[in-house]
């Protein structure tokens, strides 16, 4: 059985406000997860049509990995 998958509408603040959370959880336990955010995150908040590229950058393990939606800051 497949791993069932929602779909939810948050402000920005919120994003950052579970990046923030996130971000006191060990980094190996919560990456992929931030990656995600990141991700999708990219993806609504990129102008129709730009060219820049989309691909996700591998998370640095010091590092919060959203940079559009909230500032980079020292993971521990």
């Amino acid at each position: 059985m497949g791993e069932t998958t929602l779909t939810l509408e948050l402000s920005v603040d919120d994003i950052n406000l579970i990046l923030e959370a996130l971000g006191e959880r060990p980094f190996k336990s919560v990456y992929g997860l931030v990656s995600r955010l990141q991700g999708q995150a990219r993806a609504q908040l990129q102008p129709e049509g730009s060219a820049e590229d989309t691909r996700l950058a591998e998370p640095d393990a010091n590092a919060a990995a959203v940079s559009e939606v909230t500032p980079a800051r020292e993971w521990s």
